[in-house]
């Protein structure tokens, strides 16, 4: 693990932060990103070591697990719940919620898919966005950890690297943000966020299936996954703002703004690589850029514990629409710096 983390500021910004997200998920109007931001209350539960986060996310969750997902919807609300309700489940130990995210998953798998198999976010648009990786893989994974099923965890790999293979810029080894199928082209930009929700979706179903034992089932499989996160993330290290330690909205410009939920996004995925022995993963730099970017993302969490500096929702287009993008504060970012300060936290105890 990198060095040059400070615990105790960790900690205090992690407390600061679930005490207010817990707050907010409770009284504010709905939001696609509520269930993101539910999850990252679980993750600050179980590294703090204390209940009143995880009583938040699940008095959110009560009345959905009452009534049943809400699979008519768009889809950023409803694929999101399937992550904590297995978050939930497991600190629960309540079937209901497991039940809820199995009926969450069957639904994605009913939606369009393109002729490869990828969920389509907007019908009848084929199209693949880099955001839906992290809205489908992971909970594949997760769900296949937590009952073994091999064609799930398959399932999750195959979702990975459809994706790469969609949105894969040969170039930069990063990610473009929607693939237009039909068109056989892409939107323009090298988007921050958009490639740390697969950075998040990799490691997290990397991290899953090998604790889980699954992974060596789909050895293959496991290792391009590894192999694409590694070479992305060795691609994003020097993208770090030097003096900042946080990412530019649009990766390859640096007169774009500095963003913090893809910097968060990516501190998560940087400490989680760290621990899978990604082959031809820079871990060296990695251990740097991710000390710097858990520290950047800290300071971006003010008194009140917002976190601050978050590009609102980013539909794709042209540079001039990215830096439009306003900025405050937003569910899915204090969900992910939740979920990237509480692993760092476990993982400095460990």
């Amino acid at each position: 693990m990198a060095s040059g983390i400070d615990k105790q500021k960790i900690r205090g910004s992690l407390e600061r932060l679930a005490e207010h997200s817990a707050q907010e998920l409770i009284s504010k109007s709905p939001h696609w990103g509520d269930a993101i931001m539910c999850d990252g209350l679980l993750y600050a539960a179980r590294a703090l070591g204390t209940d009143a986060p995880a009583k938040s996310a699940g008095a959110w969750f009560g009345p959905k697990l009452a009534a049943g997902p809400n699979l008519k919807g768009w889809f950023w609300f409803w694929s999101a719940e399937a992550l904590p309700a297995l978050g939930l489940h497991q600190a629960t130990g309540k079937s209901e919620y497991l039940d809820y995210a199995r009926a969450v998953m069957d639904a994605v798998d009913k939606t369009l898919h393109t002729p490869d198999g990828v969920p389509v976010p907007h019908p009848p648009a084929v199209e693949v966005w880099v955001d839906v990786v992290y809205f489908v893989a992971p909970a594949m994974a997760r769900l296949a950890a937590l009952t073994g099923d091999e064609k799930l965890a398959e399932g999750a790999l195959d979702q990975v690297l459809l994706h790469l293979k969609h949105l894969a810029d040969p170039v930069t080894d990063l990610l473009w943000h929607v693939a237009y199928v039909e068109k056989q082209t892409h939107s323009p930009c090298l988007w921050a966020r958009g490639n740390s929700w697969f950075s998040i979706a990799a490691s997290q179903v990397l991290g899953d299936l090998r604790s889980a034992r699954l992974q060596s089932r789909f050895a293959g499989k496991a290792e391009d996954v590894g192999i694409a996160l590694a070479r992305q993330l060795n691609s994003i290290a020097p993208l770090q703002d030097v003096d900042t330690g946080l990412w530019h909205t649009v990766l390859e410009q640096p007169t774009s703004y500095l963003e913090s939920s893809a910097s968060a996004g990516f501190a998560l995925a940087f400490g989680r690589a760290l621990g899978l022995d990604l082959d031809r993963f820079n871990s060296f730099r990695a251990g740097r850029t991710y000390a710097k970017a858990i520290s950047a993302i800290c300071s971006k969490i003010n008194r009140k514990g917002e976190f601050t500096g978050v590009s609102q929702q980013t539909p794709p287009g042209d540079f001039a629409h990215y830096q439009s993008i306003e900025v405050g504060t937003a569910p899915f970012g204090s969900g992910v710096c939740m979920m990237a300060l509480a692993e760092a936290l476990e993982h400095q105890a460990a």
